[in-house]
């Protein structure tokens, strides 16, 4: 049997703030155990949660990325003339 995870340890394989995992299991949107006043996760129960908030949109993943566009159009920088000097 594996060990249980701590809240430390999912969030760091989840990649978010360990406040927001105690908060998941507190509702019951991550599944988890509380033993002795602490949290703890079953690394299997939490693949299975993984899995199942997968969101894959394969037309998305085909499609090249968007540029950005910007609202204001970039002046270009005159090479004429110097900057002046803040400070001597």
């Amino acid at each position: 049997m594996e060990s249980l995870m701590t809240a430390r340890q999912v969030a760091e394989l989840l990649g978010v703030h360990e406040n927001w995992v105690y908060d998941q299991a507190a509702t019951g949107t991550l599944p988890s155990f509380k033993i002795g006043g602490t949290r703890r996760f079953d690394p299997d129960e939490l693949r299975q949660w993984i899995l199942s908030h997968r969101e894959v949109e394969p037309e998305q993943a085909a499609r090249p990325k968007k540029r950005s566009v910007r609202s204001r159009p970039v002046a270009p920088r005159r090479t004429d003339e110097r900057q002046p000097k803040l400070f001597d």
